[in-house]
């Protein structure tokens, strides 16, 4: 439902199909027109179920599914953000929670004074790297691309404001940029919920530090 209203303010979903159709589709053209295309694809899947009636219910149960959705922005005033400036510029990282299911992490550039969402606002190149107080543990360096980039979509055609990374809690990144110093962050890990059946065993307390 968020995405149509932001991508059809002006209209209003007739029904579960609509959303499905709609709510994750952009069109162009007038609201006739657009509504004009959704009746065509209810056609279409009228044939393959045999009655509107049996692609309305198919609608309302895949929306009735729980599932976990990955990049999704935050919400105003409804989601938990953490923003922190870029050095030497008039940018800021965010970073959300993502889907809990994977123990994702969203990323992207806001300007820092108006708070507005950017698309990449410098060259840069992002890395997930190892924790540098303990290097020696198992973890793969790689550059991350964002989200849109990973579906080959040419850079000049990505919404304003709706470039997005996915990275994972606990990970390390390092932000590199020509001429000047990189960017070391770390990224927040979600507290896991207790396990109703955890494994019973007997805890040795060594220092963490010496």
């Amino acid at each position: 439902m968020e995405f149509f209203e932001k991508t059809y303010p002006n209209m209003k979903p007739r029904d579960d199909y609509d959303l499905i159709m709609l709510g994750s589709t952009r069109r162009t053209g007038t609201a006739a027109e657009i509504y004009a295309w959704a009746d065509e694809q209810m056609q279409i899947d009228i044939t393959l179920l045999g009655s509107r009636e049996a692609v309305l219910a198919n609608s309302t149960e895949t929306l009735d599914m729980v599932v976990g959705i990955t990049g999704r922005k935050p919400r105003p005033n409804r989601n938990i953000v953490h923003t922190c400036p870029v050095p030497g510029g008039k940018f800021s990282i965010r970073l959300w929670p993502g889907n809990p299911y994977v123990s994702e992490y969203c990323m992207d550039f806001v300007d820092t004074a108006t708070k507005e969402a950017v698309n990449s606002p410098f060259e840069f190149e992002l890395w997930a790297v190892p924790d540098p107080e303990a290097p020696w543990l198992c973890m793969p360096s790689g550059r991350l691309n964002s989200l849109e980039s990973n579906h080959h979509i040419p850079q000049h055609e990505i919404v304003a404001g709706e470039e997005r990374w996915v990275l994972r809690d606990g990970q390390t990144c390092v932000l590199k940029r020509s001429g000047k110093k990189d960017v070391l962050f770390h990224v927040p890990a979600r507290k896991k919920p207790q396990d109703p059946n955890p494994v019973q065993y007997d805890v040795l307390e060594f220092p963490r530090e010496v």
